[in-house]
């Protein structure tokens, strides 16, 4: 391998013009060659000579350099171009992979940028990227810190602040941190760049400029939540941009800042809230509520980075069939579209110049505006162009002559449309048919010559007919009148009582008390035939007596057992019962049995009962008629508002009968006594008692 001849590294497009065709792909085809050579080498020879192979290196660097700078286009690759880019990529791992300390520049991120600009959203490139890291982090993180302090240099100066290389590193190192977010972390070590960021963005107010900032600082904070995050250092750092742009004090301009741009065009909030939820923080709560208002009150100096939204074409137009020339491919508005989701600003008619400049290929068109680096001829026109339909299609001339109608095939039977009409009679298409079969389906009358005594004679649905009518003579009732609905809660307008009068309480309470009289016999007849039925214990609520009394009766096992518990335990209940068993035994149905007959004999109220009564008159002291004590004999203490305590209730001696009793004593009581003696003593000439 070493006698093998070096890998000449890809001219620059000025030399790159002069060779001729059959040249350039002589070159092609000797690279392709010679990488595949390197890369089917064994193990140990690969290792030997690869790291000496400083050509090699050098192709690789001018390869990668011109393919993101100019695209499969600008290099003129052709067919060949596809193999020529996978062997580049297979020897680039190998060497990043294979060899123990592969060579710094292949290492360095500008090299790492390119690679990624050229493979874009390749998922083998990230797995390349992610086991260099593993394997080579210390060299890539001096190589990022590098850049980063070279960029803060750039930036502080303003001859070099707005330069193309400036912004070019900047999208280098933004595509970078978006393929292997370890970078990104590293961007966003310390607090130095930020601000440096920050003041270009007050300083610069070019559009283009603040663009390429924001989004270098939205894909180094997001790297920060993803692979290994890193919530305090994120926190760390929007704190830092917070207490630059003065959110949340006196000092809070009011102008766009990077941080006002970066939550208003970017989701890094709504990524923040979604981490937050899997991982909740006191600290990151609050800073995003922060940050949502300030997001309200910094909304009108910037706009969502999005794909703008078109009318909806209804499809009222005319409808002209597009020649073939015209016609626009929809893989071809596919391509547009990939494009205009990360350039929404651009027009469909320039994305398709740009497609048609470089040869369809979406992936160089992407690097070219991310690079800023299109021809002169493309960047002079309208970027807002949008496809245009030529006037000949708007406007077709209407004498133009038309090509004769081609022949309708005829529709395929087997496909033909029915519904359940095809059978009906068209009296029109009778009207023009001459067939006279045809004819013969129109009848006037009845179908069938039939006299009124031949229908009477046909009883073939007389069974059917019959049970139809007494049917519907069952759901009928002659005596049933019409409801009033006078006093329908809809006419009067309030509510109105909808219960009869036939279910009023006392009704209904001796239904109830009926139908537990009846439950209660059923009960005690299977009570007295067999008292196991009631036993506690799984065996007999499994058994089939026990299953069909509590289908007869509808209650369950425990109410069943806690009846036969109470009965034993009532003496009375039990001998009535008997009674009632043995009256009802004479005749079915129980018609000897009666309804018990309640004492109508006076009898001296007991204390509970005196209680209610006097609750319900206001006591037995109540001035009801005369002015009489009230009350039993020698009851002197319920004279006045009832009971000893003096309550309403006759309370005993409680704490607010007492309240109650000196609640108007000083303003009524006593002065109405100590008047009453004075009259007293006056009458009886001043002499006390």
């Amino acid at each position: 391998m070493a006698d093998l001849p070096p890998l000449a590294p890809v001219p620059p497009p000025v030399v790159r013009t002069t060779l001729q065709q059959a040249e350039w792909e002589a070159c092609i085809d000797a690279w392709t060659m010679l990488l595949g050579v390197r890369i089917d080498a064994p193990a140990k020879i690969f290792q030997d000579v690869a790291s000496k192979d400083e050509s090699a290196v050098l192709f690789l660097l001018s390869f990668y350099n011109q393919l993101a700078t100019s695209g499969e286009a600008g290099l003129k690759l052709g067919p060949k171009g596809r193999t020529l880019r996978k062997l580049s990529f297979l020897f680039t791992r190998r060497i990043l992979l294979d060899l123990s300390s592969p060579p710094a520049d292949l290492l360095a991120w500008n090299f790492l940028g390119n690679l990624c600009c050229c493979y874009p959203s390749s998922a083998a490139l990230k797995r390349l990227l992610s086991d260099a890291w593993n394997k080579h982090h210390e060299t890539i993180t001096a190589s990022v810190e590098k850049a980063k302090s070279s960029i803060i240099k750039q930036l502080m100066n303003k001859k070099t602040a707005e330069t193309h290389a400036v912004n070019a590193d900047i999208r280098t190192l933004t595509i970078l941190a978006s393929t292997l977010p370890a970078c990104g972390q590293v961007l966003m070590a310390g607090s130095d760049y930020l601000d440096t960021l920050s003041d270009v963005y007050q300083a610069y107010p070019r559009e283009t400029l603040r663009r390429v900032l924001v989004a270098n600082v939205y894909v180094g904070l997001t790297s920060l939540l993803k692979s290994k995050p890193n919530l305090s250092s994120l926190l760390d750092q929007l704190f830092g941009l917070k207490a630059t742009a003065g959110v949340g004090t006196l000092k809070t301009r009011k102008e766009p800042t990077l941080l006002s741009d970066l939550v208003c065009s970017s989701d890094l909030l709504a990524r923040l809230e979604k981490h937050l939820r899997d991982h909740p923080q006191k600290r990151g709560e609050d800073l995003v509520s922060s940050l949502r208002t300030y997001q309200t009150e910094s909304r009108v100096f910037h706009h969502r980075y999005q794909k703008k939204k078109k009318s909806v074409e209804k499809g009222k137009g005319r409808d002209v069939p597009v020649s073939g020339g015209e016609e626009l491919h929809t893989h071809r508005m596919s391509l547009v579209t990939q494009i205009q989701d990360l350039f929404p600003d651009l027009g469909s008619g320039y994305v398709t110049r740009l497609l048609d400049f470089y040869g369809d290929n979406p992936e160089t068109v992407v690097a070219h505006l991310l690079d800023s680096s299109l021809p002169p001829e493309l960047q002079s026109l309208d970027k807002s162009e949008d496809l245009s339909i030529p006037q000949s299609i708007i406007n077709p001339d209407p004498m133009a002559p038309k090509s004769p109608p081609s022949e309708i095939a005829e529709p395929d039977e087997s496909f033909a449309r029915k519904n359940i009409f095809d059978k009906d009679v068209d009296l029109a298409e009778l009207a023009q048919s001459n067939d006279p079969n045809a004819r013969n389906k129109l009848r006037f009358g009845r179908e069938d010559n039939l006299t009124a005594d031949d229908v009477l004679a046909d009883r073939s649905k007389h069974a059917a007919n019959k049970a139809a009518i007494i049917s519907a003579l069952a759901t009928f009732d002659s005596d049933d009148d019409e409801r009033d609905d006078t006093y329908d809660t809809a006419d009067v307008g309030g509510t109105v009582d909808t219960v009869p009068a036939s279910t009023d309480a006392e009704a209904e309470a001796q239904n109830r008390r009926a139908t537990a009289e009846d439950l209660d016999l059923s009960l005690f007849k299977s009570y007295k035939f067999n008292p196991g039925l009631f036993a506690r214990d799984a065996a007999t609520r499994r058994s089939q007596p026990r299953t069909s009394l509590k289908g007869e009766t509808g209650m369950t096992d425990e109410a069943i057992e806690g009846w036969a518990v109470m009965l034993q335990r009532d003496p009375k209940r039990l001998s009535k019962l008997e009674d009632r068993l043995a009256l009802s035994a004479g005749t079915p149905g129980g018609a000897m049995a009666q309804p018990e007959l309640p004492s109508t004999s006076y009898r001296k109220p007991r204390a509970d009962e005196e209680s209610e009564e006097s609750d319900a008159h206001g006591g037995f002291g109540g001035r009801g008629r005369g002015r009489g004590r009230g009350g039993p004999r020698g009851g002197r203490g319920r004279g006045r508002g009832g009971g000893r305590g003096g309550g309403a209730s006759g309370e005993q001696n409680t704490a607010a009968a007492r309240q109650r009793k000196e609640e108007n004593k000083g303003s009524r009581a006593n002065h109405n006594r100590r008047q009453q003696r004075a009259k007293k003593i006056a009458r009886g000439g001043g002499l006390p008692g």
